[in-house]
């Protein structure tokens, strides 16, 4: 199951779109309205599984890594 995006830190609007990053094995998570990213998330690109399932595991590890926050000090 693909875990829903957290708002945005810097804009809050809640959408992300998953994108290639620097090569074709990369990929991060973008807000699709402020450009906000993470860093690159590395795709699996040979092994057991395929082309579709890799990339569902990518798109995950992405919104995960997107709704990583610092947690505030109360």
């Amino acid at each position: 199951m693909t875990p829903q995006p957290k708002p945005c830190p810097f804009c809050g609007h809640v959408g992300v779109d998953i994108v290639e990053g620097s090569t074709f094995r990369w990929r991060k998570a973008v807000c699709q309205k402020c450009d906000a990213s993470t860093g690159e998330i590395r795709r699996q690109t040979l092994g057991d599984g395929g082309n579709t399932a890799w990339e569902r595991t990518a798109e995950v590890d992405c919104i995960k890594e997107w709704n990583t926050r610092y947690e505030e000090k109360k």
